[in-house]
């Protein structure tokens, strides 16, 4: 497995797959910034406290940063999946 970096999120684009399996070595404000992302992907990483790696991305990582960066996505699909993954 080739391991990822926060530069490589600048250059290339990944499979949802190869972000998962990377994870705990990437900055969650550059996956965001820099990947298409899905709905449960952004839930179960982007909006997850515990992925964040510093505070200034559990103040930026909102549902509303991940919509403007995300457009794609749609917003009630997003707000359901978030609300109902967070009540398990």
């Amino acid at each position: 497995m080739n391991i990822i970096t926060n530069s490589n999120l600048r250059q290339y684009k990944y499979s949802i797959e190869e972000l998962e399996k990377n994870i705990d070595n990437l900055n969650m404000k550059t996956i965001v910034n820099t990947q298409k992302l899905t709905v449960e992907f952004c839930v179960k990483y982007i909006l997850n406290e515990n992925y964040a790696q510093c505070n200034e991305e559990v103040d930026i990582l909102t549902i509303d940063y991940v919509m403007y960066n995300q457009p794609h996505i749609n917003a009630l699909e997003l707000n359901k999946y978030y609300y109902s993954y967070n009540d398990l």
